[in-house]
């Protein structure tokens, strides 16, 4: 009885966490521990923010499953090399976020800062809003603003 209450912890601490906000806020907030979780190689948290047919499609057309992601994360694990390669390519290519919400649905696109630029959009993610919770659903990134 012990064991199989064990078991089900994690379950229960989901099912009492407090939900995310229903906001802009919290979807941008969503999308930065994402790319915390890409940068520690936290496959778990990867895998409960990506939905099952996730896909996530590349500047160069390539798509990516939640699979390709997790796993990709999972064998990298904690990566200083990771860290500063995208703290390079921030720094390299500035945008801000913007958020539109409709119902359970949140479009997140990343706009290009970058004098000269024209405003491109360089990524947009799309979340819903499941469990108390913003999940991402798809991706799509371009070379816009590069």
């Amino acid at each position: 009885m012990k064991l199989a209450m064990l078991a089900m912890a994690p379950l229960l601490l989901a099912a009492t966490a407090a939900p995310e906000p229903h906001d802009t806020g919290a979807v941008v907030a969503a999308d930065d521990a994402w790319l915390q979780a890409e940068i520690r190689g936290d496959g778990d948290f990867l895998d409960r923010l990506l939905i099952d047919g996730y896909r996530s499609v590349g500047n160069d057309g390539k798509v990516s499953s939640k699979a390709d992601i997790v796993g990709r994360a999972r064998a990298r694990g904690n990566s200083p090399d990771m860290a500063a390669r995208v703290a390079k390519w921030r720094a390299e290519h500035p945008s801000r976020p913007t958020v539109t919400i409709a119902g359970d649905t949140a479009i997140l696109t990343w706009i290009s800062t970058k004098a000269g630029a024209g405003d491109p959009v360089s990524s947009c993610d799309i979340f819903v809003y499941q469990g108390g919770r913003w999940r991402a659903l798809y991706s799509q990134h371009t070379a816009a603003g590069a």
